[in-house]
C-alpha cells in the first residue's frame, strides 16, 4: 500500500513537472517547498535502495530514458550527521560504482553534495520515506530538478523465503 501510494506521489509530481501554460516565478530553490519526513532518522536510511522510478525535466533523461540501466544504492551514516552514497549503476554496458557524501544543508533531511565542475553542487532533500519500504528523494542542481523514488528490500524473514533449490 504505502509503495502504491509513493508511486501515485510520483506520477503527480511528474504531471506537475510537465504542466501546461504560464507558470509563475519559480522560487530561487524548488526543494524549499518539499516537506520532510520530521520524525525520520538517519539510521533507517541505511541499507540498499533500489531504484523505482524518475521524474525530471532533464533533457538528458527526456533524450535517453529507453537507455537507462538498473540502479541501486547504498546509504551508510559514517559520522552520525551526513550520508556515504555508493551508487551502482550501468552505463553504456560498463558497471560503474558513484561514490558521494551527502553533509547536512541546514535543516532536517537536507544535503548537499560537493559536484565536479567549478561551483558545482547539488542539493538533495530525502521527502516522504517509509524505512520498510520506500523513499522519495528530490535532487536540484544548474540541470533542474529530479525526483527519484526507491524501493528498499535488505532482507526476508524465514516465512518470505522461497527456496527452490531443492527441487
Amino acid at each position: 500500500m504505502a509503495a502504491l501510494r509513493a508511486l501515485l506521489l510520483l506520477s503527480l509530481l511528474l504531471a506537475a513537472l510537465q504542466g501546461r501554460g504560464q507558470r509563475p516565478p519559480l522560487p530561487r530553490s524548488l526543494l524549499e517547498k518539499v516537506v520532510t519526513e520530521g520524525n525520520l532518522g538517519l539510521g533507517e536510511l541505511v541499507g540498499r535502495w533500489f531504484l523505482v522510478g524518475t521524474a525530471s525535466r532533464c533533457s538528458y533523461l527526456a533524450e535517453n530514458s529507453h537507455r537507462l540501466e538498473a540502479t541501486a544504492m547504498t546509504v551508510a551514516v559514517p559520522d552520525g550527521q551526513s550520508l556515504a552514497i555508493s551508487t551502482f549503476t550501468k552505463l553504456d554496458g560498463q558497471c560503474w560504482e558513484i561514490r558521494q557524501r551527502y553533509v547536512p544543508a541546514g535543516a532536517h533531511m537536507r544535503f548537499s553534495v560537493r559536484g565536479r565542475g567549478y561551483n558545482s553542487k547539488m542539493e538533495v532533500v530525502v521527502g516522504e520515506a517509509d524505512p520498510r519500504s520506500y523513499a522519495i528523494i528530490y535532487y536540484q542542481d544548474s540541470q533542474g530538478l529530479s525526483v527519484k523514488l526507491y524501493g528498499f528490500c535488505d532482507s526476508a524473514d524465514d516465512f518470505h523465503i522461497l527456496d527452490e533449490t531443492e527441487l
